[in-house]
């Protein structure tokens, strides 16, 4: 990805994440793909589903230059209150 195209995509999804809709889904998703909560499996094929999830969710992280996923969760829950 060309680096103007990555600051354009970081711009769009900081403006989302200005939003409530924005900060709810965001929240879950970081949830959902086990960003916040490891998940173990002896299943090898659930452990690479989860990883694959995971590894999508900590990209918009990366995008967004947050590299602490419990900061954005905790940042998004104080908005909330």
């Amino acid at each position: 990805m060309k680096l103007r195209e990555k600051k354009k995509l970081r711009d769009d999804l900081l403006s989302i994440l200005e939003t409530d809709p924005g900060k709810r889904f965001f929240k879950i998703l970081l949830r959902e793909c086990h960003v916040t909560k490891p998940v173990f499996h002896s299943d090898v094929d659930k452990l690479r589903e989860c990883e694959g999830r995971r590894r999508l969710a900590m990209s918009f992280l990366s995008l967004l230059g947050q590299d602490d996923p419990q900061y954005l969760i905790r940042k998004i829950e104080e908005e909330n209150v």
